[in-house]
């Protein structure tokens, strides 16, 4: 990301200063809902088949604040998909917000996060009355996306909206998928920058109507700037107008070419590729897995910039991830299988140890107790036992693996180790005498 790679996409964005405004008269308010933003907003609604739209300029992260916000009292109780994004995180600390977690079933023994099971929303949801909303993630980072339908009938039957991080979701429309709101969600947090070709930081929300626009409007600048952009407003119209123009004949050319890219990498490459046979997946999301070479998704990664220019969007210890858009060209592609293809990359039949699910934590006190508790660092081999102050989070994805408030235990540890973190690696812990007040307290 961003989606456009650098190439002049939008070509309206080649003079930013003519576009860069302020409110003044005639360029409307943001959060007050004038013209002219607002039938750039309704026209957003349609495309997206959603009652109303609400565009913003602190990226997902503060649609996802605002959603969060809009549809949970402080104090509340948010059913949430472990594997949601640590703006989420930082919205429930703000709002003293008490999390309960649904954990994806990993597709393989990888560990890659997968689909939650209706069952287990439903489960959750009769054990957690007080609960006001679920929040879930459609497609996760590594493209794979959810039920919405099943678990909004579920939110739904139990009088609670569905909220959706579909941050890496912005182009499905044009591939021929229905927006989160069409397929039943209430609210839906949309990176315009990630697969579109609008500016950094541009996003929206998308609603059902279930939260009044109202509510939006208000919420929306607790959690960014009074200033917003009009030069990045105009870049979410300007990507959304290209959507529905030359830019819907580009994604589906970018979604034939990712299908073929899943075929060629299993068929004349050491790696294989992610496909639909796991889990439905965003068309344009390529995701490749190192197990069974001779390198790791991270050491992939290093050897495909340093010896090749390509950059991935992230890598973990089995897999990279590639962001394809309609701004890829044939050549960007050719480049991409000639790396996958080169001879220094062998298979290599070597044992491996299944990564185990990562285990619950114990919860020891709130996550806003422990986030804004006194605390230090520590390397991550003395963690064991302490409670966490700030969220345990490999970037990319951006997901936490721990969050504050839960006790850290040597399995957690290990769990790190195999992927992503080394002993001496700091890890933010609360002090052990606020720690040992909130245990006892609890």
């Amino acid at each position: 990301m961003p989606g456009h790679k650098g190439r002049p996409v939008l070509p309206e964005l080649n003079h930013p200063f003519a576009i860069d405004y302020t409110e003044i008269e005639g360029t409307g308010n943001l959060y007050e809902g004038d013209e002219p933003i607002l039938s750039a907003e309704q026209a957003a609604a349609r495309y997206y088949g959603a009652q109303d739209c609400l565009f913003l300029t602190g990226g997902s992260t503060q649609a996802l604040m605002t959603a969060i916000a809009a549809a949970v009292p402080a104090g509340g109780t948010l059913v949430i998909d472990r594997n949601c994004h640590k703006s989420a995180t930082h919205a429930m600390a703000l709002l003293d917000l008490t999390p309960v977690f649904v954990v994806p079933e990993p597709l393989d023994d990888t560990g890659l996060p997968g689909l939650l099971a209706a069952q287990a929303v439903e489960n959750v949801l009769k054990q957690t009355p007080q609960a006001s909303a679920v929040l879930v993630t459609s497609p996760n980072y590594y493209g794979v996306m959810q039920d919405i339908p099943a678990l909004a009938d579920i939110c739904h039957s139990h009088g609670i909206p569905l909220l959706v991080d579909a941050a890496h979701g912005a182009h499905l429309k044009a591939v021929g998928r229905k927006s989160p709101i069409e397929e039943g969600a209430d609210l839906a947090a949309v990176s315009t920058h990630k697969t579109l070709p609008a500016l950094g930081q541009s996003a929206i929300l998308l609603s059902s109507g279930r939260i009044s626009w109202e509510t939006l409007l208000e919420t929306a600048p607790m959690f960014g700037t009074s200033s917003p952009s009009y030069l990045l407003l105009a870049s979410i119209d300007l990507a959304r107008s290209w959507l529905e123009g030359d830019g819907a004949a580009a994604y589906a050319a970018c979604a034939r070419r990712v299908a073929a890219l899943r075929r060629e990498i299993d068929r004349t490459t050491v790696f294989s590729a992610l496909t639909e046979t796991a889990a439905p997946l965003d068309p344009c999301r390529l995701t490749v897995c190192c197990r069974g070479t001779n390198v790791t998704g991270h050491q992939l990664n290093a050897i495909l910039h340093e010896s090749f220019g390509i950059d991935v969007e992230m890598a973990d210890q089995d897999h990279v991830v590639f962001i394809c858009t309609g701004a890829d060209t044939e050549r960007d592609y050719a480049r991409l299988m000639g790396a996958l293809r080169d001879g220094q990359f062998t298979g290599k039949d070597v044992p491996y140890k299944p990564l185990l699910p990562f285990p619950a934590p114990e919860r020891v006190c709130s996550l806003r107790q422990a986030w804004f508790s006194k605390k230090t660092e520590i390397p991550l081999a003395q963690a064991a036992g302490r409670v966490c102050a700030r969220p345990v989070t490999p970037y990319p994805p951006g997901v936490p693996l721990l969050y504050p408030g839960e006790r850290i235990r040597q399995v957690h540890i290990e769990f790190l180790r195999a992927g992503w973190y080394t002993d001496k690696e700091p890890i933010c812990v609360m002090e052990e005498a606020d720690a040992e007040r909130q245990d006892n307290h609890g």
